[in-house]
């Protein structure tokens, strides 16, 4: 037997709500006869006990992989986290042709450039200059393999290190407003020489541009990224999957005809996003050497709190997610007097001092049935819908932010199980905002009395 076995549950009387104050007064004026699951009781006095459990076991998992392609998302930046590590995230896609069009042989060049619409998604710091460079890619975009049908955080192209255009914006994205003035645009020029190609091509009438594969195997696809430089660190941007390339010309005439032709965005299965994490110098640097030396690579790496100081993680977009075990919950049937659990409620507060509005906290998270392999199971659901957590948010003191769930079906499966149990559950941030939104969080295990996860249970009991 654990030798804290005896301290792993915490009866105390808790009178919190009107349902659980119907009951007690029900107990107290006469006698009930309670129906509850497969237990019935009859002829006797009842009580509703509140139980507080202090040794629930914690780790952080860490995906190896998930699917960025296709999000409707392009997310561009970097920035460091004093908890996660410095985090990157740059974007590769296709643009398509926009077809035969009438250019005659006396047009002239004007510029050329390329063009991104803001999301209004951001992260982190808002007033910092970023830099963004667009390079061409080295190779037309195809799958890596006939089996790997996806695009993923970890994918990669290579890209001419030479970019074709760059530039300096600070994006205010709630205002809808950049630097460079173009309302929700960012813009960057892109070399004359290009610009000039292409509108012979156009005046020439040439296959390159009316024939998408043959402009694909010419044009093959971008890469879109940030400055790496201490300067230009500082946030992440939502762009919108709307990109194009813009070729201005003019006609001349009487009147001096002003023209632009765009090549469109193409292929939104062939847009995805790589985010990478640097965490050596943050407290998940032990998930690098965890990830390298562990003897099952099909099996999501595990962190125990302990080895994450004494904390706990999630963060969806860097593939970072809460495990939380019960280990002791079958001591509850142990309990003299004891009939069946009412309610059972999981709440969970991050530590003050780590989010903030620049570090916001994930507005939904949900938690899911897992095993020993750390896949992902059946969501917890209460009266049939899908639980996010009903974040109550204090940014001023941090004391009264908390995330809660109902996961009293979950703890009378558990039950069942005995002491045998292994199971837990996975506390994440659901899709899409798990690829595109880097809002992330922090919750202390047992050793922080303040800020840790919670689980209260009220349970029927007989009176004698």
């Amino acid at each position: 037997m654990h030798t804290n076995e005896r301290h792993e549950l915490k009866p105390y009387r808790l009178l919190l709500s009107l349902p659980i104050l119907v009951v007690v007064f029900l107990s107290s004026c006469q006698k009930p006869s309670i129906t509850f699951g497969n237990s019935f009781v009859s002829n006797n006095n009842t009580n509703i006990v509140a139980v507080d459990t202090s040794t629930l076991q914690f780790s952080t998992i860490l995906l190896d992989s998930f699917v960025t392609e296709g999000s409707g998302s392009m997310i561009l930046g970097r920035y460091n986290d004093p908890y996660f590590g410095t985090i990157t995230s740059k974007t590769f896609f296709q643009l398509g042709t926009p077809g035969k069009q009438v250019v005659t042989n006396m047009a002239g060049f004007d510029s050329i450039e390329f063009v991104m619409r803001i999301n209004k998604a951001f992260y982190a710091d808002t007033t910092v200059v970023q830099r963004y460079y667009v390079s061409q890619l080295d190779n037309v975009i195809n799958y890596p393999s006939a089996t790997q049908r996806f695009f993923y955080n970890n994918s990669s192209l290579p890209y001419n290190p030479v970019p074709l255009g760059s530039t300096d914006v600070v994006i205010s994205p709630l205002a809808v407003h950049t630097s460079q003035n173009a309302l929700d645009s960012v813009r960057i020029r892109l070399p004359d020489t290009l610009g000039q190609r292409l509108l012979n091509m156009f005046v020439n009438n040439s296959d390159t541009i009316t024939n998408l594969n043959t402009f694909l195997s010419y044009f093959r696809g971008l890469a879109v990224y940030s400055d790496t430089g201490a300067s230009h660190i500082g946030t992440i941007f939502g762009f919108r999957d709307t990109v194009f390339m813009r070729l201005y010309y003019h006609e001349p005439g009487v009147i001096t005809n002003y023209k632009h032709i765009d090549f469109p965005y193409n292929n939104k299965s062939f847009q995805f996003n790589n985010i990478t994490a640097d965490r050596s110098n943050s407290p998940l640097a032990v998930l690098s050497s965890l990830q390298s030396s562990r003897p099952n690579p099909l099996i999501p790496v595990e962190a125990p709190s302990s080895l994450t100081n004494n904390a706990v993680y999630v963060q969806g977009p860097t593939g970072i997610q809460t495990k939380i075990r019960f280990p002791y919950i079958s001591n509850l049937l142990n309990v003299p007097d004891y009939i069946g659990v009412l309610k059972a409620q999981l709440i969970l507060t991050p530590i003050a001092g780590t989010f903030n509005p620049e570090l916001a906290l994930p507005p939904q998270m949900i938690l899911s049935a897992t095993d020993q392999n750390n896949e992902l199971g059946t969501v917890i659901y209460f009266n049939g819908q899908v639980q996010y957590g009903n974040l109550v948010t204090d940014y001023v003191y941090g004391e009264n932010t908390l995330y809660s769930y109902d996961i009293t079906a979950y703890i009378k499966q558990l039950l069942t199980l005995g002491s045998n149990n292994t199971d837990g559950l996975i506390l994440n941030v659901p899709s899409p905002a798990s690829e595109t939104s880097f809002n992330r969080v922090v919750f202390g295990d047992n050793t922080n009395k303040n800020y840790k996860i919670t689980l209260k249970i009220y349970y029927i009991s007989l009176v004698h």
